[in-house]
């Protein structure tokens, strides 16, 4: 007699959700919520032991060694396995005044050519892999639900620089939390600092001024080597999930193989840099296992600008990221027999302790 394992229940297939109704908000946005969302809020850094000074005629005054942006206080590597998964995965948020859209509203610019760009190990995404096995990837308007909890994230090494040092993309998995590619955290930088802009387009947040957030502290695994335990957690200074809702999260399951449910989002600068793009009804071939974490293999294209972006389905409940985008392998087997070549986006239980944390202690 064969034993019987029950396996959870499978995300919805693009069919599944082609049958769909959007739904539209409920209730109107509340006042606190469109006030925070319309406010443009300056963020000025000042050297120790100065302040800002007022003019007469209102005009503030920096003292020299001030810069506009706010380093973080705080960076935490974690112990592989140290962070308990929660027994429920954590749970989609969509507010009553967001309505849900299942497909995001494609803009007309047509996206450029991928390159392909092959490599010998797994790296982050420095170069990536373009496979077009999916229909190309499509530039969108974030607009609704969970279109607007997808985001560009900026880096700078030093605060105080005039520019980032590099940029990707993160999603929102709580209050104040989103989530993204380990290798996008300045580990190690004395004055780094990332910047959350929901909803990215065109140099802006498409959901108002106040649609952008500085990260006060960010939590990953140690080793950020591109591996089954590429994954942070960024806290954010302003609530943006409370005001836009944010995606849930869980581990992969194998009895998922081979289905053709998931989406990725990111801002390739292969594609544009400036306007998200997606691609959907990807499948996974296979998943590796690395003590608490996965390395999701996959043909999604993939390029610089998508690390830390979502790897998502949608459930009855709602949106579930199982992964963030990580990199990608060239496995070389002798005379071509076995080998092989993925991206790679990093997940499973340790994914769940990541954002459990951040949802137990960041109000």
């Amino acid at each position: 007699m064969c034993a019987h394992h029950d396996h959870p229940t499978p995300p919805l297939t693009l069919d599944d959700v082609a049958r769909l109704d959007d739904i539209p908000a409920e209730e109107k946005t509340p006042d606190e919520v469109r006030a925070g969302l319309s406010t443009a809020r300056a963020t000025v850094t000042v050297p120790p032991g100065e302040k800002l000074r007022q003019a007469g005629d209102g005009t503030l005054i920096l003292p020299e060694g001030s810069f506009y942006g706010r380093p973080m206080a705080e960076t935490t590597l974690h112990k592989r396995g140290s962070l308990r998964n929660p027994d429920t995965p954590p749970p989609p948020y969509r507010p009553p005044w967001q309505p849900l859209l299942h497909y995001p509203r494609t803009t007309r610019s047509q996206p450029r050519t991928l390159r392909r760009i092959n490599g010998r190990t797994v790296v982050p995404l420095e170069g990536g892999h373009v496979y077009g096995e999916y229909p190309p990837r499509q530039t969108y308007f974030p607009s609704g639900y969970p279109w607007t909890c997808i985001g560009r994230v900026l880096v700078w090494q030093d605060a105080g620089s005039a520019s980032f040092d590099w940029s990707g993309t993160a999603a929102l998995v709580g209050k104040r939390a989103v989530l993204t590619a380990s290798h996008m955290v300045p580990w190690g930088a004395p004055n780094g600092a990332m910047q959350f802009v929901a909803g990215y387009f065109d140099g802006s947040s498409s959901v108002g001024q106040g649609g952008q957030s500085w990260a006060t502290t960010a939590h990953g695994y140690a080793g950020q080597e591109v591996t089954a335990h590429d994954m942070a957690v960024v806290r954010l200074a302003d609530p943006l999930g409370d005001w836009l809702g944010f995606m849930g999260t869980k581990p992969f399951d194998s009895s998922w193989q081979g289905g053709a449910y998931w989406t990725s989002v990111g801002y390739p600068g292969a594609v544009s840099d400036q306007r998200p793009s997606f691609q959907s009804g990807i499948h996974v071939i296979d998943d590796d296992e690395d003590g608490d974490g996965q390395e999701l293999e996959h043909h999604a294209d993939e390029t610089p600008g998508d690390s830390g972006g979502p790897f998502f389905a949608g459930w009855s409940d709602g949106p579930y990221a199982v992964g963030t985008v990580a990199g990608y392998e060239v496995v070389s087997g002798p005379l071509g027999i076995g080998s092989e070549d993925n991206n790679i986006s990093a997940g499973g239980p340790a994914l769940g302790g990541l954002v459990g944390f951040a949802r137990a202690n960041w109000t």
